[in-house]
């Protein structure tokens, strides 16, 4: 644990950081080596001698999710370049959808890819058990199959304009069908969400199920 020593003055915001190490086993060399780290970057901020605390609270946040290898949805599906959400998703999947820690992609996930126009219904039986995603698990999946395949380059999705097909759990307990598509003429993924209505998917639409990737 980290303790931070007022001044004399009680400001909140102090004329320098001291820390008081009480972690078990942390040596005085150890807490020379965090005091003139912490001194280094002090200066390189620009700061003089002094930090906002709230600053230093927000990258020590920074740190530990990156430690963590924490995957945030909310951050990787803005509309930017190179990608496009839909209104429906957002209200429908992301809202749901919290911070999970990133996984290990395989280097192929299995798909169903139609040989004839399906509905939903027909599809979900050919996809078997524990098939749906859960929102942040399907957002993590589906964002990590998008950056591996940055700019509309070949991969597991298809990248010929025709639908990806995920059934994801997502607000009130909903299924929807997330369809994620390339789109060549504005060089961008699209990602939409509908509700399940046993849609129609013309022959070519590719499929992915959860089980195909964290197993039944």
């Amino acid at each position: 644990m980290l303790k931070k020593r007022r001044p004399a003055s009680g400001k909140r915001n102090f004329q320098r950081w001291r820390f008081v190490m009480t972690l078990k086993g942390v040596t005085d060399e150890q807490r020379g080596k965090i005091y003139k780290k912490i001194n280094a970057i002090i200066d390189r901020t620009g700061e003089g001698k002094s930090l906002d605390f709230d600053w230093v609270m927000k990258e020590l946040q920074v740190i530990h999710d990156r430690r963590k290898c924490l995957s945030d949805p909310h951050e990787f599906f803005q509309n930017r370049e190179g990608l496009w959400r839909s209104d429906t998703f957002v209200r429908q999947i992301l809202s749901v959808a919290k911070k999970t820690e990133r996984i290990q992609l395989p280097d192929h996930i299995p798909s169903f890819t139609l040989p004839k126009s399906m509905g939903d219904s027909e599809i979900r039986r050919k996809l078997g058990d524990n098939h749906v995603f859960g929102a942040s698990e399907g957002c993590t999946v589906i964002a990590g199959m998008i950056s591996h395949q940055q700019n509309g380059k070949n991969g597991d999705l298809i990248n010929n304009g025709k639908a990806n097909i995920f059934y994801v759990r997502g607000k009130d307990d909903g299924i929807f069908t997330v369809s994620v598509y390339w789109v060549a003429g504005g060089r961008e993924w699209g990602v939409n969400a509908i509700q399940f209505d046993d849609n129609q998917w013309l022959a070519g639409r590719r499929c992915f199920s959860h089980n195909s990737i964290f197993g039944s």
